[in-house]
């Protein structure tokens, strides 16, 4: 059984080659051919919360789970706010096949996925990229844009300027630059990804222009939420898995409670728009959103790939 750190990950594994191995769990997820049972997470202190995850895949044939420790404020002190390890086994004998440094596998699929939704639902060669944030979700979603698309320029926002101009320093003589005016950031976008850890809405409807693409990613339990409730009811949602966005999606619980949206309102599945069982996009003007849960078929597929590319 192989050992895996994160550093070792990260010098060896790209969002971009993680791709393709997101797209064959996205479908096997909308098919069925995946089981990924709801997830736990209850809070151990007042600065955070221990996550359980588990589940397994038919292709190729595997299960695990993943053990976390989701403390938001730990990137204060150099840590990774989703610290933990991924455990694989393969399904055939049961044999372990590699625990996984948690943090760095969970970004890079992360993105992944965000890339992924962003190639089938934006608007065809999207030019113009906006990240909000600045923490490592945010880092490796522009290493993803960079990778995957042929960007003129890649915008950050965050609420702390002085970490955005950080995170734009990581990319020196690139398309990245820093926006610190939230409405100047999001003007003009082709793709709009938020990687925050905002609990209550910071982005309004109102911002939003026709035809864009938002990539809902830093709010993923019922309690916290990235947008308001016009920008749902502007949207037309899709979903890594229909279960976890009718369970834990607090941007859709909200506009639902509000009023804002009936509550027959659902998000389609990226992998049955893949597998063609959903339309993704169906005119320039729509306004089109994937709300990222994260998901273990996620973890354990991204998982194999990376034991076996580190051999």
């Amino acid at each position: 059984m192989k050992v895996i750190t994160a550093a070792q990950v990260l010098s060896r594994i790209t969002v971009a080659e993680l791709v393709p191995v997101m797209e064959v769990a996205m479908r096997d997820v909308s098919t069925g051919q995946a089981l990924h049972p709801p997830r736990f997470a209850v809070p151990v202190s007042e600065a955070g919360r221990m996550g359980l995850m588990y589940g397994a895949l038919r292709n190729p044939p595997l299960h695990g789970a993943k053990v976390l420790s989701l403390f938001p404020d730990a990137p204060k002190y150099g840590l990774s706010s989703h610290q933990g390890y991924v455990l694989l086994f393969e399904s055939l004998r049961g044999e372990p096949v590699a625990v996984i440094e948690a943090d760095a596998l969970t970004a890079l699929r992360t993105a992944a996925v965000s890339m992924l939704a962003t190639r089938v639902l934006s608007r065809p060669d999207p030019r113009v990229f906006t990240v909000c944030g600045a923490g490592e979700q945010a880092e490796n979603h522009v290493q993803g844009i960079l990778q995957c698309f042929d960007p003129t320029e890649v915008r950050i926002w965050s609420r702390r300027p002085e970490a955005a101009h950080a995170l734009a320093g990581h990319f020196p003589d690139s398309v990245v630059r820093v926006v610190e005016d939230l409405t100047g950031a999001v003007a003009g976008t082709d793709v709009l990804t938020t990687a925050t850890a905002a609990k209550t809405a910071f982005l309004a409807g109102d911002l939003l222009e026709p035809g864009q693409h938002v990539n809902l990613v830093g709010a993923s339990l019922a309690d916290a939420r990235e947008v308001d409730d016009t920008a749902v009811a502007r949207m037309v949602m899709f979903t890594d898995a229909l279960e976890s966005s009718n369970r834990e999606s607090g941007e859709i619980l909200g506009a639902k409670a509000a009023g804002f949206v009936p509550e027959t309102f659902a998000a389609q599945e990226l992998g049955a728009v893949l597998s063609g069982r959903a339309n993704g996009r169906t005119e320039q003007s729509q306004i089109t959103a994937y709300k990222s849960h994260g998901l273990i078929v996620q973890d354990l597929a991204a998982g194999w790939h990376i034991a076996k590319t580190l051999g």
